[in-house]
């Protein structure tokens, strides 16, 4: 069978659909349960003081992140395998920070963030904070968008089940993780375990549709 021009470029437009959604089609965060033992895959961001600039840095210092935690330990320690990650703050700090990952993503097709989150706070002002921004790293945006779940006050919360959905209008959208502590005094700690992000499969979004 002869193959024309015109059936080439439909061929080539099916094939690279296809590979697309191939490679979109399963996890798209590195190491979201933390079972390397670190953050591998991950960016440092922080504020000192909490309303600063929250800029890219190459470790933090006045955010401790580690594998596992130290602090406010909830109960299971994890919700699945060895390892999970805590942001904590300590005495006298007023810092704001936490880790951040760009992904790539197709426009326009809704993706789902699923995992746990746990807490642990001794002031009003101690929040932790797990969302998505649509677009680039930018902390300002961290404040204003939808897409977050957040825990905060004087309390202990253990592992907390989160679910958050994006319909991104670029190409890149970013995963990322706050805590902070808005005076000097006391400990707070947030906790993330099993970090997921996929698309919305299809039969999930025909059940959307009205």
């Amino acid at each position: 069978m002869k193959i024309v021009p015109g059936m080439k470029y439909i061929f080539f437009i099916v094939v690279f659909s296809l590979l697309l959604r191939t490679a979109f089609s399963g996890e798209l965060l590195r190491n979201g349960d933390f079972e390397t033992g670190d953050v591998t895959g991950w960016k440092y961001w922080e504020t000192y003081p909490w309303d600063g600039d929250g800029a890219p840095v190459e470790l933090p210092a006045h955010i401790t992140i580690a594998v596992p935690g130290t602090l406010g330990t909830p109960v299971p320690p994890t919700t699945s395998g060895s390892f999970a990650m805590a942001q904590q703050v300590g005495t006298h700090g007023t810092a704001r920070g936490g880790l951040y990952q760009e992904v790539r993503v197709i426009m326009n097709t809704p993706y789902i963030l699923t995992g746990h989150i746990a807490f642990f706070g001794d002031d009003i002002g101690d929040v932790t904070v797990i969302g998505i921004l649509d677009g680039v790293w930018n902390p300002a945006f961290a404040f204003t968008t939808p897409n977050k779940n957040s825990i905060s006050g004087n309390l202990s919360a253990s592992w907390q089940e989160i679910s958050l959905m994006i319909i991104p209008s670029k190409d890149v959208i970013t995963i990322f993780t706050e805590t902070r502590q808005d005076w000097m005094h006391g400990y707070v700690a947030g906790w993330y375990d099993n970090l997921s992000l996929k698309p919305v499969p299809e039969s999930t979004k025909l059940t959307q549709s009205p």
